[in-house]
């Protein structure tokens, strides 16, 4: 675990966690009068490693519900909370998930275009033609209505991601309809290619 993730980490528990639940049961006795053997360090550390992973909307819905449902009557430990959050997967496992699901399934956006044209028998171009339509749907129409900085954001939050960013741009281009005159951008995009 990085310097950084354990921060992120450690920020996460302390700061919705032990906020939250100090103040629904007050301070723990095991940081108030620790009981031999009991090292308050220790058990925050454990505390961050095991509930690190978990996301801060997830944490504080354990916290309030043992709370609510009055499972515990002073300070929970770390195995009611952990008992809270037996059914949920932890943020850090989705993102992995969904990391290693964007590696073996790509979508090349150029392709699927010219197979639903190849579908409906209105495909009058060649896949290179599609590729340059696509990539300045993307690049330059997609940049023009959503303006520089927005675009700038997106290419930066997946700068590491080259499928997933193609994907949001993709997804973003069809909500605003920018596809909607794919056609006469490829017969543009041809008539260039083969003048050009």
């Amino acid at each position: 675990m990085s310097v950084m993730d354990y921060l992120s980490r450690k920020h996460k528990v302390m700061n919705c966690v032990f906020e939250i639940l100090y103040d629904l049961y007050g301070e723990p006795s095991w940081l108030k009068k620790p009981k031999d053997g009991q090292d308050p360090e220790k058990i925050i550390e454990q505390w961050i490693t095991e509930l690190g992973g978990y996301g801060e909307v997830q944490l504080r819905q354990a916290c309030y519900n043992l709370f609510k449902y009055k499972k515990v009557a002073s300070f929970p430990k770390l195995a009611h909370i952990l008992a809270e959050l037996s059914d949920q997967q932890k943020e850090s496992e989705q993102e992995q998930q969904k990391q290693s699901a964007g590696t073996h399934h790509y979508f090349c956006i150029e392709q699927e275009l010219m197979k639903q044209d190849i579908e409906n028998n209105c495909c009058h171009h060649i896949l290179p033609d599609y590729r340059v339509a696509v990539d300045y749907i993307l690049s330059v129409k997609l940049k023009d209505a959503i303006g520089i900085e927005e675009y700038k954001d997106l290419e930066n939050t997946y700068k590491n991601d080259w499928p997933l960013m193609q994907g949001k741009k993709y997804r973003k281009a069809m909500e605003l309809g920018l596809f909607n005159d794919l056609d006469k951008i490829l017969d543009k995009v041809s008539k260039e290619r083969s003048h050009g």
